[in-house]
C-alpha cells in the first residue's frame, strides 16, 4: 500500500520524463541553472526510494551527483588540461543523461499497460499511438526476462566471455535473445487483437487514474525547478 502512493498518473510520469530531460539538456551552469538540475536530478530518486527500488536509488543517486559535483568542479580547475576537458564532457554526458534514462526506468515499472492506455485515451490521442505505446511497455519488461533467462541457459552450458571469446559469446547471446523477443512480440500481438485491441469502436476501461496527492508534489517540484531556471 505504501508504494501504491508513490505511483504517479500515467500522464504526470509521461510528462516529468519530457520536461526532465528537457531541463538536463538544455539548463547550463549558471546558479538558476544549477538548482533547477538538482532539483530535477532529486525527483527519481524520491520516486525510487518510495516504489521500494532501494538498490537502484542508491546506485543512480552516487552516479549521477558524482558526475555532478565533477561536472562542476571541473569548470575551475583547468590543470589537467586537455585531460579535464575530456573528463569534464564524460561527466557532463553522464549527469545530463542518467537522470532521463532512470526515471524511463521508473515508468516502465510503475505504470501499468491499462492505465497507460486509459492515460493516453483521456488526453484524446488516436489509437495508431496508444495501442504501439503499450505493446511497447509491456514488451520492455519481457524482453529483460527474455534477457536473463538466455544468460542462466549460458552460464548451464558454461558459455562464458572468458572461455569462447567476444565474437562467440554475443553469437551465442544475441541470437537466442532475437528469436525469444520476436516469439513474444507475436504472441504480445495476438493477445491485444483477442482483447480487442484492433476494434474501431470505442472500449470502456476500469483502470483508476487520476490526480494524488504525490502528482501535485511531483507537479510542483517540476513548477519550482522551471521557475528557479527561467528566474536563475
Amino acid at each position: 500500500m505504501a508504494r501504491e502512493l508513490f505511483r504517479l498518473d500515467p500522464r504526470t510520469t509521461l510528462l516529468l520524463v519530457a520536461v526532465l530531460n528537457v531541463v538536463m539538456f538544455s539548463a547550463g551552469f549558471a546558479a538558476g541553472a544549477g538548482v533547477a538540475r538538482m532539483i530535477f536530478m532529486t525527483i527519481p530518486t524520491v520516486l525510487a526510494v518510495g516504489l521500494g527500488r532501494w538498490l537502484a536509488a542508491l546506485g543512480y543517486t552516487t552516479l549521477v551527483w558524482l558526475a555532478f559535483s565533477f561536472e562542476t568542479w571541473s569548470l575551475d580547475v583547468w590543470w589537467l588540461g586537455g585531460l579535464n576537458l575530456i573528463l569534464a564532457g564524460l561527466a557532463s554526458l553522464v549527469a545530463r543523461l542518467a537522470p532521463g534514462i532512470f526515471m524511463a526506468y521508473i515508468a516502465v515499472i510503475s505504470i501499468r499497460v491499462g492505465e497507460l492506455m486509459a492515460g493516453l485515451a483521456a488526453i484524446h490521442l488516436p489509437r495508431l499511438v496508444i495501442i504501439p505505446a503499450a505493446v511497447i511497455l509491456r514488451f520492455l519488461p519481457t524482453v529483460r526476462e527474455e534477457s536473463a533467462s538466455v544468460q542462466t541457459a549460458m552460464s548451464a552450458r558454461g558459455l562464458s566471455l572468458t572461455r569462447v571469446g567476444p565474437l562467440a559469446w554475443l553469437e551465442y547471446r544475441l541470437i537466442p535473445l532475437i528469436m525469444s523477443t520476436l516469439r513474444c512480440g507475436e504472441e504480445l500481438s495476438q493477445a491485444a487483437l483477442t482483447r480487442g485491441l484492433g476494434r474501431p469502436v470505442r472500449t470502456h476501461r476500469i483502470a483508476r487514474i487520476g490526480m494524488r496527492p504525490v502528482d501535485v508534489l511531483t507537479l510542483g517540484a517540476m513548477v519550482t525547478g522551471i521557475g528557479v531556471w527561467i528566474v536563475g
